[in-house]
């Protein structure tokens, strides 16, 4: 470390970034939830897709060009795939929420495919595989991110 460096605590730097959002609109909880994946993000080594993409959202949410509380909802569902609306929400609470449902519907019929669409930038991918690590998942799993006028 030089001189110029600093080093913050996991936790001090993930309450920073929940503040933050918190000032820019987002519900407490939500905050709280993204924070953590920006944070997971950078001490997993993937600095481009963490923290460092904090000011970006903020300018973005306050622009209008994120929607702070979103109705992240359910638009197609199936017994083993589904679709999610993220209604234009931060990609980390949009992507959150499919792996989480690919998790249940895997556990009901041994594979799980959520496809989300209306959502933003959501960090590395990993962070979601790793959800499925933790819950001890052993079934295949995949979200999509579709952008928003993608096809122009």
């Amino acid at each position: 470390m030089t001189p110029d460096e600093a080093r913050v605590p996991a936790a001090q730097l993930a309450a920073f970034v929940a503040r933050a959002f918190i000032a820019a609109g987002l519900p407490e909880g939500d905050a709280q939830a993204i924070a953590g994946l920006m944070v997971e993000a950078d001490l997993r080594g993937s600095d481009t897709h963490g923290v460092i993409r904090l000011a970006l959202y903020v300018r973005r949410l306050h622009a209008g060009g994120i929607n702070a509380k979103p109705n992240i909802r359910l638009v197609s569902d199936r017994a083993s795939v589904a679709l999610i609306d993220g209604d234009n929400g931060l990609g980390h609470l949009v992507m959150r929420r499919a792996a989480a449902l690919a998790i249940e519907k895997a556990k009901t019929t041994g594979i799980g495919w959520v496809g989300t669409r209306m959502s933003n930038h959501a960090g590395p991918a990993a962070l979601y595989r790793s959800i499925m690590t933790w819950s001890d998942s052993i079934s295949r799993w995949a979200a999509t991110i579709i952008c928003r006028r993608g096809r122009q």
